[in-house]
């Protein structure tokens, strides 16, 4: 998706191109309007709607359609792939009275488009997300604004469907990550906290904080949700494959205890950016990238320097060095673990 490209505006006929242009000077959106309608150079025309918006789906982050609903239902239907990607969809008559939330309600921000789209209609926002009705908290959104990675994301459902039983959903946080934001929004009456993991009860609903792997494993109903918060140093032999890279991380943070989705961030030495396997890790594990160059590294003081790293690449350390300049005056959490021309250590971020 381009990252640049915002908003789309569609628009099917004489009235609702009128009402498209308004509303795309005011999101700054592009207006894309058929053949016989457009008018100037910055608006976009297309001879067939379905053809043309799922060519343009996944190039803009919200759409904005001024057409039946029924015509935008079966346009997107072939095209969708995952609530955590797809873009927002709203959809609204050409007089702006209903402005219906239609694709991404939270996670792609379609609710908050279809409010900022009826303000801009004197129309209403139609939002039907349970959560929004019934005054509940959005686990989704919660979990994105606070960086925690939810796991398995399809028991979100699961914890949302207990609240809107009226079922209490267990919490276990003892870092307090999520607790504030749920006691400002004043839904703690909806939350149990849970103080020892020994009280956990492994057949109720429960949402579980941690960035280690310290979740009941026989609890099929305990959502984790994993705060982004570790940072991991990488060493590399030139040519290494990015499979191996990326089963050496996973054994690293197996062996020690942690939660992979918390990794937030991977760094090692500048020589290293353009080699294959390290790029292929990085998009395969979807964290932000950290090339230091030689003098930063050295500059480090590491537990585990090596004479043979600093005569070859002018840095004692690479991958210590790298987690620990990640992580701020955090210590290691994981020392230098090696592996087959490999070597990873990992840090906290500072809070």
């Amino acid at each position: 998706m381009d990252s640049e490209a915002s908003t789309a505006v569609w628009a099917l006929n004489a009235k609702g191109c009128d009402l498209g242009r308004s509303l795309t000077s005011r999101l700054n959106a592009t207006l894309f309007v058929p053949q016989k309608h457009l008018r100037c150079e910055s608006e976009r025309s297309f001879q067939g709607f379905a053809q043309t918006f799922a060519a343009q789906f996944r190039c803009f982050r919200r759409h904005v359609c001024i057409a039946a609903t029924g015509i935008v239902v079966r346009c997107v239907a072939p095209v969708l792939n995952s609530k955590t990607t797809d873009p927002a969809v709203v959809v609204l008559d050409q007089d702006g009275r209903h402005v219906i939330s239609l694709l991404g309600g939270h996670m792609g921000g379609a609710n908050a488009l279809a409010e900022e789209v009826a303000r801009m209609t004197n129309g209403e926002a139609v939002i039907t997300t349970a959560t929004d009705t019934e005054g509940l908290p959005a686990l989704d959104l919660l979990a994105r604004d606070l960086n925690l990675a939810p796991h398995p994301p399809r028991l979100l459902k699961t914890v949302v469907a207990a609240m809107l039983d009226k079922d209490s959903v267990q919490l276990w946080d003892p870092e307090d990550r999520l607790r504030p934001s749920i006691r400002m929004s004043g839904h703690e009456a909806h939350f149990t906290p849970v103080d020892n993991p020994s009280q956990w009860q492994n057949a109720q609903p429960g949402i579980w904080v941690s960035w280690r792997n310290d979740a009941p494993g026989d609890a099929p109903f305990t959502l984790c949700l994993h705060p982004r918060c570790l940072v991991a140093g990488l060493g590399c032999h030139r040519g290494v494959a990015g499979a191996d890279v990326l089963r050496f991380i996973e054994t690293v943070f197996a062996q020690s205890g942690l939660a992979l989705q918390s990794l937030a961030a991977l760094g090692t030495i500048r020589s290293r950016a353009g080699e294959a396997g390290v790029r292929e890790a990085l998009d395969v594990l979807q964290v932000d990238a950290a090339f230091f160059s030689a003098e930063e590294l050295a500059g480090v003081s590491t537990p585990h320097p090596s004479a043979v790293a600093r005569r070859l690449i002018g840095t004692a350390s690479v991958c210590e060095a790298a987690a620990l300049l990640l992580g701020g005056t955090s210590p290691l959490l994981v020392p230098k673990v090696k592996g087959d021309g490999l070597t990873l250590a990992v840090a906290r971020k500072d809070v």
